[in-house]
């Protein structure tokens, strides 16, 4: 019962090592952050806590990975998520909108459930140095097959870089912040409700 977890965190260890080799842009970054459903008042027991290494693929091009547990059903409950998310710079400010797959296994006796979904995030990230930002993001886990049920959660969190992150030069990337407009259009016709 106890190997799961480990072997998770090695998992997330290699991909910052993997990520470290095979970028081509020279930044990896990793991070934690906490997520509660985006309701008042804030219903702590169904918080998420994550860890996350970030490949940054290109600066408008990153690959996520997430791995972390719902501290209400630890060490019954673990989540990973793996994203590749479109960013637009506007100077140290990065918009950035993506999805992907998320699996959750949860120990049922002595057998543990694998429950796939499929993950969209949005958010915004804060680079306050060239290797170090805040983010705030939203994010929805449908399960799979796709139902198309909005199930928002609110996070907060950090990212230390493993090198200059932000571009050099301030930058306003209107392509990519249309592209990054189109994709929350896409989400917003996917969800809408069609009662």
């Amino acid at each position: 019962m106890r190997k799961c977890p480990i072997v998770l965190i090695a998992c997330l260890g290699l991909s910052v090592l993997v990520g470290s080799a095979l970028s081509a842009y020279g930044a990896n970054a990793i991070g934690f952050g906490v997520g509660v459903p985006a309701a008042l008042p804030v219903d702590w027991d169904a918080s998420f806590t994550f860890a996350m290494s970030e490949i940054l693929a290109e600066s408008n091009l990153s690959f996520l990975f997430t791995f972390g547990t719902y501290p209400a059903d630890f060490p019954e409950l673990y989540e990973g998520n793996a994203s590749l998310l479109a960013k637009a710079w506007s100077g140290p400010i990065v918009l950035y909108a993506g999805g992907g797959f998320s699996l959750q296994w949860r120990l049922v006796g002595t057998a543990w459930l694998w429950t796939p979904f499929m993950n969209v995030k949005t958010g915004v990230q804060l680079w306050i140095l060239d290797s170090l930002a805040f983010f705030a993001q939203v994010r929805s886990l449908d399960p799979l097959p796709a139902v198309w049920s909005f199930n928002p959660e609110f996070s907060l969190g950090t990212t230390i870089s493993f090198g200059a992150a932000r571009p050099a030069n301030p930058c306003l990337d209107g392509g990519y912040l249309w592209l990054i407009i189109g994709l929350w259009v896409l989400a917003f016709i996917a969800y809408y409700p069609r009662n």
